[in-house]
């Protein structure tokens, strides 16, 4: 037989189901929810069923709740602490009126101008997107091949390279 975790006795039914009825955040709610069902006497694969959620999770939110109670169920905030960083738009003009002079722009290029000439080391995607903002198109390298068998070119618009089994 599997044993299941204990729960701390930290709040009340009472006390847990008024934190459900005052919290608006549905993924602190569902960690509560499994808390509450827990201190019911069900176990962590039922609550699991119950909640559609894996054990594992249920087993998860109750040792974080062991540890610091509901305040350790609440949801963390995503993203960088100090947020996105703003980029002036006259950096994305400027880096535009140089690649209208011409040449072959790649990304990691902008990248360096941007760091020489603005002192400005923006991530590669945020460099893509601005660029894309602008109407500025990205076109990857194929292969340009100088010899090209006219046989095989043929044979393959004519569908030559299919193969036939025989028996």
């Amino acid at each position: 037989m599997k044993k299941h975790i204990a729960l701390c006795s930290r709040d009340s039914i009472k006390g847990l189901e008024e934190i459900l009825k005052k919290n608006r955040d549905l993924a602190f709610r569902l960690r509560v929810k499994a808390v509450l069902l827990r201190k019911q006497g069900k176990t962590p694969q039922e609550i699991a069923e119950h909640l559609v959620v894996t054990d594992r999770s249920v087993t998860g939110w109750i040792t974080r709740y062991n540890k610091e109670g509901v305040s350790g169920l609440a949801t963390k905030p995503s993203g960088r602490k100090e947020g996105n960083p703003k980029w002036e738009a006259g950096i994305f003009d400027d880096l535009a009126k140089e690649i209208d002079k011409g040449g072959y722009w790649s990304i990691p290029k902008m990248q360096e101008w941007l760091i020489a000439n603005k002192k400005k080391d923006i991530p590669e995607q945020t460099v893509w997107y601005r660029m894309d903002q602008l109407n500025y198109s990205y076109k990857g390298a194929r292969p340009h091949p100088v010899k090209g068998n006219k046989e095989k070119q043929e044979s393959f618009k004519k569908g030559g390279l299919r193969r036939s089994w025989r028996h």
